[in-house]
């Protein structure tokens, strides 16, 4: 909604300053009035429209984000709930909920718009009554072009829709100026009430936005340029009409916003400009600029891909890798602290990556929408919730034994496999044992009272290790929450991915996983739940996912499941 609210005000601002220097000063008055309907329009469409070759302006100008310190109430508004106690499968009341001073900005601020949505809809529909109430009130005469309404009191003529409001002593004395009559009957014949209908709707919906008031204004001031070429058109006595307008400025005029009054303030813009000329190659060539103007706003400020996939930077997989170890805890590559993590520039670097690269990078499998948006609000909770997440650690070193290495040497029948191909017995001579990180040793045939058996060595060398272990892709492992106290809870996350390997993914996976996880991890408490569920509690495998509860160190003292979200 900012973005949206930012881009329409941009547009606005400059399709209006293209008006005022330019476009108001000729006389192009029909181009003029679809020039200022379309700029609205347009302004309120170019944020949602999607063209391929767009260049996005970036996050700093235009953010996605909520500050810091709305986050955590904007975030969602499921997630205020206060924590819930789970025994025996259902949900008895909800826990204490912990003490938080944070301003519920959204409810705050949707507050204020909606009252002054409100002030301003009552404001307008005070206005259409008001009118109603005069025709319904006063005398009205049907003519060919409009619908006289004859007042009691002494005012200027004016109009609305195809109304035409006078005094009805003038109009039975037929003393009000044909000039006049005709000045309004062109804004009913060439329904100007519906462009300052429009403009007032726009009011009303945006009320916050000044930019509004500026193009009713030049609405109004370019109908009055309208009607007064149609009156010199008609008449041919430009110096006569000139004096009768300057002559009715100080006349009563309508109160109502929504009319078209005859004296509508601008007299001394509508007098130069009754003597204005434009040449045929000039407007034709500012018709021309407001063309490109339209486009260069469509090319700048439209979306251009989905808004979720909006990523304004050129990120590399070097960025997502980088961002992502700046997280890891000081000497464990395999250990990330949530709140050191910027998880904005994470998914922009993530999103910038083709398919290749994405499966080749840090697993990180939580950039779906209502997931990334949990585990936003996770983070907020720091530090009374701290959030580490583990990937899968690679497989200790081990160290072979000089004399065990001569021994296979030694034997006969065995082989050897080093870094995934199989060599020659021969060619063993050629490493140490400190060459090797890692060594299995598997017997692949029993020997019996006159054959001896037959073994495989498979050892791995340091650099095919670390390539294997440490340069190839990570993939999460669990995810653990600290609360005070010193309580943790963990949730095994591999067992996803080991459920997807063995195809049973729908059954014992459910939906909205990752999204739950962090959910309940922000809201529960540990301490509650150890104190209140005695034994462990079944529930379906389709809408729950296991956890573990550990107090200190140690082995967990609870195991249960939580629902999902």
């Amino acid at each position: 909604m900012i973005t949206f609210m930012l881009k329409a005000t941009i547009a606005l601002l400059i399709f209006y300053a293209f008006y005022r220097l330019f476009l108001m000063k000729e006389r192009m008055f029909g181009f003029n009035r679809f020039f200022l309907i379309f700029a609205l329009c347009f302004s309120l469409m170019v944020p949602f429209l999607q063209v391929p070759f767009s260049f996005h302006i970036g996050e700093d100008l235009f953010p996605e984000k909520v500050p810091a310190a709305f986050s955590n109430e904007i975030s969602s508004g499921n997630d205020t709930s206060p924590p819930q106690r789970w025994q025996q499968g259902k949900v008895e009341a909800p826990l204490p909920a912990q003490s938080d001073t944070v301003v519920p900005w959204n409810t705050l601020l949707m507050g204020i718009y909606l009252s002054g949505l409100f002030f301003f809809l009552v404001r307008f529909i005070i206005q259409l009554v008001q009118l109603m109430r005069m025709i319904r009130n006063n005398l009205t005469l049907k003519a060919n072009d409009c619908t006289y309404v004859l007042l009691r009191e002494n005012t200027l003529p004016f109009t609305f829709l195809h109304f035409l409001f006078v005094d009805n002593a003038s109009f039975q004395h037929k003393t009000i100026e044909k000039e006049i009559l005709f000045h309004e009957l062109t804004h009913i014949r060439q329904r100007h009430s519906w462009d300052i209908l429009f403009v007032e709707v726009l009011k009303v919906v945006f009320w916050f936005n000044p930019v509004f008031l500026l193009y009713k204004k030049a609405m109004q001031l370019n109908h009055e340029f309208l009607a007064d070429a149609a009156v010199i058109a008609e008449f041919r006595n430009k110096a006569a009409y000139q004096w009768l307008l300057f002559h009715k400025i100080s006349g009563n005029e309508a109160t109502l916003s929504i009319s078209s009054p005859f004296n509508f303030s601008g007299t001394k813009r509508r007098l130069i400009m009754m003597g204005q000329s434009s040449s045929y190659l000039k407007t034709m060539m500012f018709k021309s600029i407001s063309v490109i103007v339209a486009g260069f706003l469509l090319v700048f400020l439209s979306s251009g891909q989905s808004s979720f996939e909006r990523t304004q930077q050129n990120h590399t997989v070097n960025d997502y890798e980088q961002i992502l170890a700046s997280a890891f805890k000081e000497g464990n590559p395999f250990e990330l602290e949530l709140n050191k993590l910027d998880l904005p520039a994470l998914r922009s670097a993530y999103l910038s990556m083709d398919e290749q690269e994405k499966q080749k990078s840090t697993s990180f499998p939580f950039f779906d929408a209502l997931a990334f948006e949990k585990l936003e609000a996770l983070q907020q909770a720091y530090p009374e919730v701290k959030t580490n997440i583990y990937f899968v650690r690679p497989p200790d070193k081990m160290k072979i034994q000089d004399d065990v290495f001569e021994r296979w040497k030694k034997t006969r029948k065995i082989s050897f496999t080093i870094d995934n191909r199989e060599i020659e017995k021969a060619e063993i001579e050629n490493y140490q044992p400190a060459d090797f990180a890692k060594f299995t040793v598997r017997e692949t045939e029993a020997g019996g009272l006159f054959k001896k058996s037959t073994y495989s060595v498979t050892l791995m060398t340091h650099d095919y290790y670390d390539e294997k272990y440490y340069q190839s892709r990570k993939t999460v492992h669990s995810i653990e929450a600290e609360y005070p106290n010193d309580f943790r809870v963990q949730v095994d996350y591999w067992l996803k991915q080991a459920a997807k390997i063995e195809g049973k993914l729908p059954r014992f996976i459910p939906p909205n996983f990752e999204a739950s996880i962090f959910h309940e991890l922000r809201v529960i408490d540990p301490v509650q739940l150890y104190k209140e569920i005695k034994k462990p509690t079944k529930y379906d495998s389709s809408k729950s996912f296991p956890i573990a509860i550990f107090a200190g160190e140690g082995k967990p003292i609870l195991f249960m499941k939580l629902p999902t979200i």
